[in-house]
């Protein structure tokens, strides 16, 4: 069983991640963007009904050029290294947890 202060510092390295993830935000490619609606992975929530739907992935590209693709809510978060199976733990996860 896992102590609280081991619970504690996985959190804080996961959020720490997750900033990092934020940190390197690069927009989608129109490809990746059509994909996702396509695939029906997008948010309807925008204050400005014109803007939906939107994309429930995003790309964050690091200092090396690795890229990885992140679905998240207020909740939870999840990455692939493909858009594909970002789309995917977004059908089997994320969207569950909005």
């Amino acid at each position: 069983m896992q102590t609280f202060k081991e619970f504690l510092a996985e959190a804080t390295k996961a959020k720490n991640k997750f900033k990092t993830l934020e940190k390197n935000k690069v927009p989608l490619a129109d490809e990746e963007r059509e994909e996702c609606l396509r695939k029906k992975a997008v948010w309807n929530n925008h204050p400005n009904p014109k803007c939906n739907p939107i994309p429930a992935v995003w790309k964050s590209v690091n200092k090396n050029g690795k890229t990885t693709y992140v679905t998240a809510t207020h909740r939870a978060y999840n990455t692939a290294s493909t858009l594909k199976g970002a789309i995917g733990r977004y059908h089997k996860f994320i969207k569950g947890t909005a």
